[in-house]
């Protein structure tokens, strides 16, 4: 089962509840997986809704979690 507080975790790699560019790239290059810069900083940015340049656990889970339909009346 897929736990979002682990993956967060596993993302932040210095432990201050924020996901930066360079930690995602890390991550991502230590699982096989070379991105440019500019790539890593289009995902960070989609996930960054504050728009503070990181990511944090709430805008990491709100991305994410499925998302349910909204139900129509």
């Amino acid at each position: 089962m897929f736990n979002v507080f682990e993956a967060f975790n596993s993302l932040d790699i210095n432990d201050d509840g924020r996901v930066t560019v360079e930690e995602m790239k890390r991550m991502l290059e230590s699982r096989g997986y070379y991105v440019n810069e500019k790539d890593v900083a289009q995902v960070v940015d989609k996930m960054d809704k504050n728009r503070n340049g990181t990511v944090s656990y709430h805008e990491f889970k709100e991305e994410m979690m499925p998302k349910s339909p909204t139900r129509r009346a």
